[in-house]
């Protein structure tokens, strides 16, 4: 599956989260904008840097540049940094796409970065990964692996997504969960595995970071 990890200007991951999902599902690195300053950071080498490139340093586009990274300037106003870097994706085809630096600075670019990528819900398989916890976007039957007692929650922006639940301790039934209306907050497993079924629409599941990497 090709897969990339695009980091955005938010708040990043640490590098030992980094590393281990990059080196875990080898994966291409794109840069929307000020994430290249994480990539440089965390020495590695962005295939991409794309945005408007407002908050990239030179010296950081300079380097990049010279080591064969490839410099999208886009000045559109019409889309967001991450929204310009997953339609790069979606032009170069990729299937699987790792998010990190998406929150943990603006509230309004946190939401923005959520809506953003429901929007390519459609394109690719996306997960977004900060410090504490990992979202998955949902749609279809979806089976994790897990433990007894493992919180999960689970959340829905589609009003006609139906929503049914296997091995979860408060189970549902092709129900609905729409923001604002219903939430399935701290559920929990109670099983060494569980699944979700969403028809019709998308749901998001929240799961510590730390067991996203054990158990993914």
């Amino acid at each position: 599956m090709k897969t990339a990890l695009i980091i955005c200007n938010g708040a990043p991951v640490s590098k030992k989260v980094f590393k281990t999902v990059q080196r875990k599902y080898n994966t291409d690195i794109i840069c929307a904008d000020g994430g290249s300053s994480v990539a440089y950071k965390f020495k590695v080498i962005p295939k991409f840097v794309i945005g408007d490139l407002d908050s990239s340093e030179r010296k950081v586009l300079n380097y990049f540049r010279k080591k064969g990274t490839k410099i999208i300037k886009l000045k559109r106003q019409s889309d967001t940094d991450l929204e310009k870097a997953l339609k790069l994706c979606k032009s170069l085809n990729y299937q699987r796409l790792f998010i990190i630096g998406f929150s943990g600075k603006r509230f309004d670019h946190t939401i923005s970065n959520i809506s953003n990528s429901l929007k390519f819900a459609n394109e690719f398989r996306i997960l977004l990964i900060e410090k504490e916890s990992t979202i998955y976007i949902l749609s279809g039957l979806n089976e994790f692996s897990s433990f007894k007692g493992e919180l999960v929650s689970i959340y829905s922006f589609s009003p006609n997504a139906l929503i049914t639940t296997s091995h979860l301790k408060y189970p549902l039934k092709k129900e609905t969960l729409m923001f604002s209306e219903r939430e399935s907050t701290s559920n929990r497993s109670n099983s060494n595995k569980f699944s979700i079924n969403v028809e019709n629409g998308f749901a998001i599941l929240v799961r510590s970071t730390k067991n996203f990497l054990v158990y993914d």
